[in-house]
């Protein structure tokens, strides 16, 4: 504690006053949640307004909801226990969330852009600002949850395409008979003819593997748990978006 003498000298020669205590940063105001819009006027524009506005609304918060069960299944899924079976339900089951997610985000894009459209028609300055800004933002949303089915869509695209290009078990079998091991394209320094070892296909050391062959590639699992961690961390964003959306409700609904 500074002397209160010291603090007078100090204050008379106009030096600023500081005892070295911080003031604390004031707190952020809350962000209000998204949820569906309850009563407004009966008036034929406030109608068209929150039927619009909670279709997209109520489709946004449910695809919350499915991007968390993808997260989930992306974490427990073992697409390589060798079971086919498993593998191709597994799959199956996660492109019915990637295409749930992707129909409902498309779909309420439009409701966006029908109220992007009232807006434009909005006697009242304000409320036209903050409709439109309600639905730019509810569009963000929107959209980063349709990359999310994209990304999604693209993962299980990849994974399809390597198990196409890989041997089967018959074909399998045949190169090693004819070969000496189960793919001459992943393993061409090791192919035997006649007892002889003999070079399959010669392949420059910078030269990537052939998709399907590369011995060093993730496995579908791994790859898929990476995802969930990249799904996850995209869902702050969404939230941001959905927060800044709540906060042009009231301003969007002034005349109803």
């Amino acid at each position: 504690m500074l002397d209160r003498r010291l603090l007078a000298t100090l204050a008379i020669a106009g030096f600023p006053l500081t005892t070295g205590v911080t003031a604390p940063a004031p707190a952020a105001s809350p962000v209000p949640p998204l949820k569906v819009i309850a009563n407004v006027r009966s008036t034929p524009r406030c109608t068209d307004i929150v039927t619009h506005a909670n279709t997209a609304i109520g489709a946004t918060l449910n695809n919350d909801l499915v991007i968390a069960q993808t997260v989930t299944r992306l974490r427990a899924v073992n697409l390589d226990d060798g079971n086919p079976i498993h593998r191709r339900n597994g799959l199956n089951a996660l492109g019915d969330l990637a295409k749930s997610l992707m129909m409902q985000s498309r779909s309420a894009d439009d409701e966006v852009k029908r109220l992007r459209k009232l807006a434009k028609t909005s006697t009242d300055p304000q409320e036209a600002v903050d409709l439109k800004a309600f639905a730019d933002e509810l569009g963000g949303a929107l959209w980063r949850q349709q990359t999310i089915a994209r990304d999604l869509n693209g993962y299980l695209a990849t994974i399809d395409f390597r198990d196409m290009a890989k041997f089967d078990d018959a074909q399998q079998n045949m190169n090693m008979a004819v070969f000496g091991v189960p793919d001459p394209i992943e393993d061409p320094l090791h192919v035997q003819m006649n007892g002889q070892v003999v070079p399959y296909m010669w392949r420059p050391p910078m030269m990537p593997y052939l998709p399907g062959h590369d011995p060093t590639e993730p496995t579908a699992t791994q790859e898929a748990q990476a995802a969930a961690k990249d799904f996850e961390a995209r869902e702050s964003g969404i939230a941001t978006d959905e927060g800044q959306a709540a906060t042009h409700v009231n301003g969007a609904l002034k005349n109803c």
